[in-house]
């Protein structure tokens, strides 16, 4: 019985240490992936300003096509699916 208990208590430890070893790789790699981000948010800042005229014009397309025949077609597609649901 107590050599039961000794192989236990040596498994239990076994698996302790390759969760302690799992988890400090684990940590290692968020902590890597932490800089990884860091690093591209403080880059990324000046490129993204770039980008801000074709963010207008996709935002002036849509504004355009919400405002316009789209709008209606979508009123009337909503008042006929609630008529249709009543």
């Amino acid at each position: 019985m107590q050599t039961i208990l000794i192989m236990c208590a040596v498994i239990v430890t076994l698996a302790f240490v390759a969760l302690v070893i799992q988890a400090v790789l684990t940590l290692a790699q968020i902590r890597h992936t932490a800089k990884a981000v860091e690093f591209l948010a403080l880059n990324a800042d000046g490129k993204l300003t770039a980008l801000d005229p074709i963010v207008d014009a996709v935002k002036a397309v849509s504004n355009g096509i919400s405002a316009g025949w789209f709008g209606v077609a979508r009123a009337v597609y909503g008042f006929f699916s609630k008529r249709a649901g009543s």
